[in-house]
């Protein structure tokens, strides 16, 4: 199986060439859909709103924007460390991050505005209602999943320290990079991914068994 870098190169190729590119792009990004939900439910649990079915959608978004703007935009250039190497992972990610950002920011100030003229006073307090309710349970939904995804981590960290150590590294810190978590940690490139799977598989067998006790 291509790297992703290698498959980001066949992707470029193939636009720069006018031939279909969309195929290898959709499996590209499909590979970061599960960093995508973690991005995204940190900026939930930032904003306090949203819920587990807005990652699809923010998802596809994010995707979208990739496709038609991202492409040509990817410079392979670090924003953070002028000189450094990007990868496209990580641009992807951001563009999630700011698709999130964008969705929840426009819902807090459709929120915070107040009736406009000429709308009917009654319908008015009635959609502002219907809005604070869907706030409500968005937040409570967000921050549901936020108390999971924690606890799970602090389980990881107590029975696998290895792997939470650098799952810290590659999700909480933002590195995003194995080649710098792997010198951090003193391991190997390849232990840095096997760890940060392992990790990820953990914290997914965590929540579910969570949910399934809570559930009996």
């Amino acid at each position: 199986m291509l790297s992703d870098d290698d498959l980001f190169a066949d992707v470029s190729r193939r636009k720069a060439e006018g031939r279909d590119f969309q195929k290898p792009l959709g499996e590209l990004v499909f590979r970061w859909r599960d960093a995508s939900t973690t991005v995204v439910r940190r900026v939930q649990g930032a904003f306090m709103r949203g819920s587990p079915d807005d990652v699809d959608e923010i998802f596809q978004d994010a995707a979208a924007k990739f496709m038609s703007r991202g492409l040509d935009q990817f410079r392979g250039v670090s924003e953070l460390v002028p000189g450094k190497a990007a990868s496209p992972r990580t641009f992807f990610l951001r563009i999630v991050k700011h698709c999130a950002i964008d969705r929840y920011r426009r819902q807090r100030e459709e929120l915070d505005e107040g009736p406009r003229e000429g709308e009917d006073e009654r319908e008015e307090s009635v959609a502002e209602g219907n809005r604070a309710v869907a706030h409500a349970r968005a937040a409570a939904e967000a921050r549901e999943a936020d108390e999971e995804y924690w606890a799970a981590f602090r389980r990881l960290e107590v029975e696998h320290p290895n792997e939470a150590a650098a799952w810290e590294l590659y999700h909480h810190q933002d590195l995003d990079d194995h080649e710098e978590v792997a010198r951090r940690l003193g391991i190997t490139v390849v232990n840095s991914y096997k760890r940060v799977s392992r990790a990820q598989a953990w914290l997914k067998a965590y929540v579910l068994e969570a949910r399934q006790e809570e559930g009996q």
